[in-house]
């Protein structure tokens, strides 16, 4: 087994959580969330150190991840490193349809970004409605903030897209 040092540790009594029916669904859950998971006999002693050490004494279950989920759990986990104020219409956007976020919603930057990092998205009321990867820098997404996307070419003298974040590439809160 590799990278055992990594592994979430569990230790429950079987009768305490239900029977190996439980335990497979909560593997499963995790798995699904990138996670390598043991099922083993928590009641043995020393189980958890055997674990740790890469010593076989369950079953293991290896994590399913695509790159897309990879890649939106990076989204989620990284610290933004900047702030853009959204109006009601772009919340709406992103919260009820899943849309990108175009400039024409934004209402401030905050913060000095480059393009392709993580970024918080907020509403009106400062409320954290997203995290996503913006396509341009801060002082650009300035430029273009209530703008619409066919003014960005004359705006910037360039264009990444139409979008200041692709909802591809964004994690609602």
């Amino acid at each position: 087994m590799t990278h055992c040092a990594r592994l979430p540790v569990i230790a429950f009594q079987a009768s305490e959580l239900g029977g190996m029916s439980t335990k497979l669904q909560a593997a499963d859950v995790a798995c699904r969330a990138g996670i390598d998971t043991i099922i083993a006999a928590g009641s043995k002693p020393g189980v958890i150190g055997d674990v740790m050490e890469g010593i076989s004494v369950g079953t293991l279950f290896h994590a399913q991840a695509t790159p897309l989920e990879n890649r939106k759990r990076w989204i989620f986990g990284a610290p933004p490193a900047g702030e853009i104020t959204v109006d009601e219409g772009a919340t709406a956007a992103i919260l009820e349809r899943g849309s990108s976020l175009l400039p024409k919603g934004i209402k401030s930057v905050t913060g000095n970004f480059s393009r392709g990092e993580v970024i918080r998205i907020c509403n009106l009321e400062g409320r954290d409605i997203a995290h996503g990867v913006s396509r341009y820098n801060s002082d650009a997404l300035r430029r273009i903030a209530g703008h619409h996307s066919q003014e960005i070419d004359a705006i910037l003298g360039y264009e990444y897209g139409p979008v200041a974040v692709h909802r591809d590439d964004m994690i609602t809160r």
